[in-house]
């Protein structure tokens, strides 16, 4: 007997029992979301910026970017809020829109976070050599930390360790105090040759790919001069500085997305996600342009030791600003913690990436991918562990040794940055047309009169996302433009490196081609993904609004879905399906064709005779009967839909201080 295609069989949970523990509380999916978010891009990579755009170009940046992935996870937590299971990310395109955007999501997904994973893990081990000097470790010790780092990633995850974010956030904290202190002179006299005039230039004079070596307005021209006088100069050079500073800190920005793939592992989903995602977005969010900021009043975008992207460089390590001001200050001891405390969150943030992507892997095997794979890597051990996925990408994580190259700054670990941000932004742009399907739904059966965003019971037991459908659209049109942007500036330079009469300090030919191709490879992965599964094999169909129900956006039973009591399994085997998703074949038919033909009390009227006869009218047309079991059938799973919101728990009923108090404790 031929094996039955993924979009034909039942869910893969239903009959091996495959599950993973619902044990994560708040402070540990709180946890999750930062250590994902926060990484080494906002503590060492955005010195990049500063070079780029200048100090306060760079706050604009992170201003900007910010508020693109707090709309795109704003709106995502809208969608989440009613489906907090595990792989919610991918289930809710595969839901709403089309079984193969759920499966570009999840291939797409797990090859971001294995890019993810392999760049921060390359970073941290490039770091470890400021503990000693300025000069990179010997390719010897370099392979040695990379192995180290993810050997103790894979060990970790196999022991079940939990990530916490007090670390992080203290981390915030202490970064800014630091500066401040040097900003008004408490870290003594500064020295080097910009220890002035920090904020009196707070954009470049225009683009310059090798980056300024002095606040002055240079002569740049694209054509026929040496690379050091090559660039944009004036409003328009300003302009598409800022533009391609804006592309770059996406980087930064994403990752809260992180809490959505475990959603299904937290202890009380439905009252804790809505919370968790909020925070995560929030706080991270709104305190990198505070972070940018003082960093900006301490360094000047004309530093030597700042990271310059298209720059040849001399072989040294990329510093942080964080660590530049401090060296220019009298606290000599200060920049070796400060490289510690930021190896530890690149290695951190690295562990996190790992943790998602074995989910999205045990996610891809159960819905996707044929039985023999799914026998395997949707596989978990006793501990309810995922430890084939785990291992998988663990091997695969062995990528970040692509960055010991001869480029400065590690060519192949900036594409594969590269890669992360274009299919991740891609991955936003689905989710945010994916949330378009699901208010649409909404919205048929608020006329209905089953469900509305709008009804006080569903605001108080769900989330609801406000000024909808602005900010799905700000997120649509922001990553689309980093999609765009992302490859525009490698290309200009590419470009117009023919033309340059020298080139030595410019980045190679083959270096910049790598930009172009990281930049786009992401996006045309994630195309390739959707249209081989919908059209190819196994095919799929869009998702029909008319067939979106009340099951969809009102789950009976999370539990039963995602196995989270094994002793249970058994029993809930042969009914999990249908406690989650209602048989549409069996349902009652909530619309009648002929809505609009007859009155409300023209239907109350015969169905008041219905009662009070016992029998059908003789004269009762078949349409005004198909209106009469219509609209029973719609004050059914009214009522049904309520005793389940009943049942659930109100969000924020301790008030905000208690429910914020109980996300970091």
């Amino acid at each position: 007997m031929a094996e039955l295609r993924p979009l034909d069989r039942n869910p893969y949970y239903v009959q091996h029992f495959e599950s993973l523990d619902a044990a994560l509380g708040r402070p540990q999916l709180v946890g999750i979301g930062i250590s994902g978010c926060v990484g080494v891009g906002i503590f060492v990579t955005s010195g990049a910026l500063i070079a780029i755009a200048g100090s306060l170009g760079a706050v604009l940046c992170y201003i900007i970017a910010g508020g693109v992935s707090a709309c795109v996870l704003y709106t995502l937590t809208d969608m989440v809020a009613c489906r907090p299971i595990t792989g919610s990310l991918i289930d809710l395109p595969h839901t709403f829109l089309d079984p193969a955007w759920g499966f570009a999501v999840a291939a797409s997904y797990t090859l971001a976070n294995i890019c993810s994973m392999a760049t921060l893990t390359a970073q941290s081990a490039e770091l470890t050599a400021l503990l000693r000097g300025d000069k990179k470790n010997s390719l010897g010790t370099e392979v040695g930390i990379n192995f180290l780092f993810i050997g103790l990633t894979a060990i970790s995850h196999c022991l079940g360790v939990k990530v916490v974010m007090w670390f992080k956030l203290l981390l915030f904290v202490l970064v800014c105090i630091f500066m401040l202190i040097i900003n008004v002179g408490g870290g003594g006299p500064r020295t080097g040759p910009y220890n002035g005039n920090y904020t009196s230039n707070a954009f470049t004079p225009g683009f310059k790919p090798t980056g300024f070596d002095s606040t002055s307005t240079p002569f740049l021209r694209s054509s026929s001069v040496e690379d050091s006088q090559f660039g944009m100069g004036g409003a328009g050079g300003r302009l598409f500085a800022f533009l391609t500073a804006l592309a770059f800190c996406m980087f930064s920005c994403m990752g809260g997305e992180m809490v959505a793939m475990t959603a299904g592992e937290a202890k009380a989903p439905y009252k804790d996600i809505p919370i968790v995602m909020s925070f995560v977005y929030v706080v991270p969010l709104s305190l990198y342009p505070l972070m940018m900021l003082s960093a900006g009043t301490n360094v000047n975008y004309a530093d030597p030791d700042l990271p310059k992207l298209w720059s040849a460089g001399v072989g040294s390590i990329p510093k942080s600003p964080f660590v530049i001001a401090i060296e220019h200050s009298s606290l000599h001891g200060l920049p070796v913690a400060l490289n510690l405390f930021f190896v530890i969150s690149g290695y951190t943030a690295a562990n996190t990436a790992l943790y998602v992507a074995s989910r999205t892997v045990f996610v891809l095997a159960q819905q996707y991918l044929p039985r023999r794979y799914a026998d395997v890597l949707g596989r978990t051990n006793n501990g309810h562990t995922p430890l084939a996925a785990i291992g998988l990408c663990s091997i695969l994580g062995l990528l970040s040794l692509v960055g010991l190259s001869q480029y400065a700054y590690s060519q192949p670990r900036i594409t594969l940055s590269e890669l992360y941000t274009g299919t991740l932004a891609c991955i936003y742009i689905c989710e945010c047309c994916t949330f378009l399907k699901f208010k649409a739904g909404l919205e048929r059966l608020s006329k209905q009169r089953i469900l509305s965003r709008n009804d006080p019971l569903y605001i108080e037991r769900l989330f609801r996302s406000r000024w909808q459908p602005l900010p799905t659209y700000v997120g649509i049109i922001g990553c689309s433009f980093v999609i765009l942007w992302s490859g525009i500036t490698p290309l200009y330079i590419l470009a117009a490196r023919g033309s340059l009469t020298s080139t030595t300090n410019l980045k190679s030919a083959a270096a910049l081609a790598f930009d172009v191709i990281g930049a786009y490879i992401g996006p045309l992965l994630f195309a390739t993904f959707y249209l081989v599964y919908k059209y190819v094999t196994p095919r799929s169909f869009s998702v029909d609004i008319r067939d979106l129900t009340p099951s969809h956006y009102v789950l009976e039973d999370v539990n039963a879905s995602d196995q989270k009591y094994p002793e249970d399994a058994e029993r809930n085997a042969s009914t999990a399906t249908d406690h989650v998703y209602r048989n549409d074949s069996q349902a009652f038919e909530l619309e009648s064709p002929v809505d609009n033909r007859f009155s409300a009390g023209t239907v109350s009227r015969a169905r008041a005779s219905v009662d009070l006869h016992g029998q059908h009218n003789e004269h009762m047309s078949p349409d005004m009967q198909d209106e009469i079991e219509a609209r029973r059938a719609r004050d059914e799973e009214r009522h049904r839909v309520k005793d389940i919101l009943l049942g659930r728990p109100k969000r924020l009923e301790r008030g905000f201080w208690r429910e914020a108090w109980s996300l970091v404790w």
